[in-house]
């Protein structure tokens, strides 16, 4: 597994950057996305009902809107608005951590380590029913379940 690279991006609501080291020791799935791209809206309705149901124990999650590729000024806040998204999202500076994960379209998934590594990355024409294919592998690999507090079956 190769490192992920560095990010720094902006979460508007909580008015503060958001690097790899506040997600240091935890499951990460990121995803970049746009507003004005069906893909996303679909992917982003499964990946919030998702959230709803493991309530954030076992990973955490990080939207973030690839603010270079918008068509309007802060689209992707009134789209997180609008549609009462839960989980976090934060801005891009343009496209930069977009290029940095070598991004190819939106919606992109990327399942990051504890330890900062990439574990897999999903392009915009992976179905979201392959991405929860590989959730367990990426939970189970990378568990720690002291802090889940989930047993195994």
């Amino acid at each position: 597994m190769k490192q992920a690279p560095a990010f720094s991006v902006y979460d508007p609501y909580l008015e503060k950057e958001m690097t790899n080291d506040t997600y240091k020791g935890r499951r990460l799935v990121l995803t970049f996305w746009t507003s004005w791209c069906p893909d996303s809206h679909r992917d982003l309705q499964r990946k919030e009902a998702l959230y709803a149901q493991t309530g954030n124990n076992a990973f955490d999650m990080l939207n973030i809107n690839v603010t270079g590729r918008e068509r309007a000024n802060q689209a992707g806040r009134k789209y997180a608005r609008a549609h009462e998204m839960k989980i976090p999202m934060a801005e891009d500076q343009g496209t930069d951590t977009y290029e940095r994960y070598q991004c190819q379209g939106v919606p992109t998934t990327v399942f990051i380590t504890p330890d900062g590594k990439i574990a897999e990355q999903f392009g915009d024409k992976t179905p979201f029913e392959e991405i929860m294919k590989h959730l367990p592998s990426f939970l189970d690999e990378t568990s720690n379940r002291k802090e889940t507090g989930k047993g195994g079956e």
